[in-house]
């Protein structure tokens, strides 16, 4: 029978073509939805994400118990939200919508507050050139403050205290030019391809890492050298001029620490080295950590204080992993300006005869055979490569036969110098202060250490977690038996 359209009314036509569009919407959103929880199963399961810098995660383990409880129905949502198709894409996508949110200032993005400017004036850190000379003077004679390029402590005091002024001066007039609020997420910020962490510090801070420092003067003998490296981090030498302002002085930091500690405890001066290459590729754009160009440099500052020779860098065999984008791209939300700007993991081989040895995380009883460096590290996890990451404790035994005999303490930031460090010495002990749960004094008098080396980004230096972990190294017990490689 034929429709009469005007008996219907003219109405009809376009009732009957929403009704059909509306139909035809819902089962594309099904097929897609379809074909998507298709390919969710077909397609290999990626374990981690790269763009994220995190583990994702997986299908449960079935069981009655987590039924019940939630847990299965919880875990599958969460291991099919993590690994559907396209999934990376999608992440990809809302970076780069957030990415437009940000305010700019000169090419600049601020992500985050400014940390630890101190309201407080008694816990702010002296500036360098307000150190009394009564400490300046007793530090440099009484302990020859190593320096590479070996200019005497009175000289390099003069002239960075007045440098430091000028800095100081005009970093504080430019900065306020710019009177913008930018927006704040962890304390990053992020200039030109870069990101930077911004120092805050604290007079009190200071005096307790100082102090601590100190304590490993008193606790060992005079066959024992103490030394003490602070190492400024990326913020000191890539914000400058008008931005500088941003971060408080670590100069000022450095040098606060350095004037109150004992004359046995000597202060080993990678600040000079690392401000004399500050030019050259020593920190990476997209990771909290420096390059191994950059431990490097500070090697050689340690080992003229420690009286040894050292490699010169060019007679290393070199590696490269390449892409690397690190912890600060995962910190900005993955910049896509950091993306564009990936780095690069350059890896020297160990040049000795070694054996190396690791222990896991709370098990000093068992001991594993190792390397010194990783040349699978990948990724993420490139900086990995020196010494294979965090672990509580790393053996390195080397060929050199010189009686000398080392404990390094350190966080992160310790392990690419300790791959150059440890070829000078007869045997290494790397300890990692956050996991190490044996006594550090137990462990220098049973293996007959010469030297203990305490080494610390500027920031750590400022933390009272990393610090007491520091003072805890000194009294601490294990309850087993510690496994020591023999031979």
């Amino acid at each position: 029978m034929k429709i009469d359209k005007h008996a219907y009314g003219e109405d009809y036509g376009k009732e009957r073509s929403d009704k059909i569009v509306k139909i035809l919407s819902v089962a594309v959103c099904l097929v897609i939805i379809f074909v998507i929880g298709i390919l969710a199963w077909a397609l290999p399961q990626p374990t981690y994400s790269e763009y994220e810098k995190r583990d994702l995660n997986q299908m449960p383990e079935f069981s009655i118990e987590s039924l019940f409880k939630g847990e299965y129905t919880l875990g599958v949502e969460l291991a099919y939200a993590d690994t559907f198709a396209f999934r990376e894409n999608f992440v990809k996508m809302q970076a780069m919508i957030e990415e437009a949110r940000g305010i700019r200032i000169e090419g600049a993005a601020i992500y985050g507050p400014v940390p630890g400017n101190t309201n407080d004036e008694d816990d702010k850190i002296p500036p360098s050139s307000e150190v009394s000379s009564e400490q300046s003077s007793e530090s440099s004679s009484s302990d020859n403050i190593s320096r590479p390029d070996n200019t005497s402590s009175s000289e390099m005091s003069s002239s960075e205290s007045s440098s430091s002024e000028q800095s100081s001066e005009s970093s504080s007039s430019e900065a306020q030019d710019d009177g913008e609020q930018g927006e704040t997420v962890a304390g990053i910020f992020l200039y030109k391809g870069a990101a930077y962490e911004l120092f805050g510090g604290s007079k009190k801070a200071a005096e307790y890492y100082a102090g601590v420092v100190n304590k490993y003067g008193d606790a060992f003998g005079s066959g024992v050298k103490v030394y003490n490296m602070v190492i400024p981090k990326h913020a000191e030498f890539g914000l400058t001029g008008r931005y500088d302002s941003l971060s408080n002085s670590e100069k000022d930091s450095i040098d606060y620490i350095y004037s109150m500690l004992d004359s046995d405890v000597i202060k080993v001066d990678a600040y000079s080295v690392l401000k004399e290459h500050s030019d050259e590729y020593i920190y990476f754009n997209t990771d909290h950590h420096w390059t191994g160009l950059g431990a490097y440099y500070a090697y050689t500052a340690f080992m003229d204080a420690a009286g040894l020779s050292y490699y010169d860098y060019e007679s290393y065999t070199k590696h490269i992993i390449e892409p690397f984008l690190g912890t600060l791209y995962a910190g900005t939300d993955r910049a896509k300006a950091l993306e564009d700007n990936p780095d690069y993991v350059e890896w020297c081989e160990f040049p000795v005869t070694n054996k190396t040895y690791q222990y896991n995380k709370s098990d000093l009883g068992n001991y594993f055979a190792s390397s010194v460096m990783h040349g699978y590290a990948k990724g993420a996890n490139s900086y990995g490569v020196f010494l294979g990451g965090d672990f509580p404790l790393t053996v390195i035994k080397t060929n050199v036969n010189n009686g000398r005999k080392l404990v390094i303490i350190k966080e992160s930031y310790g392990n690419a110098p300790a791959t150059f460090i440890a070829a000078g010495f007869e045997e290494t002990y790397v300890v990692d202060e956050r996991y190490y749960d044996g006594n550090l004094v137990d462990l220098v008098n049973s293996r007959g250490i010469t030297d203990v080396l305490i080494i610390n980004n500027c920031a750590a230096a400022n933390t009272n977690f990393h610090i007491a972990n520091i003072e805890s190294l000194l009294t601490q017990t294990y309850s087993g038996a510690i496994a020591y490689p023999e031979g």
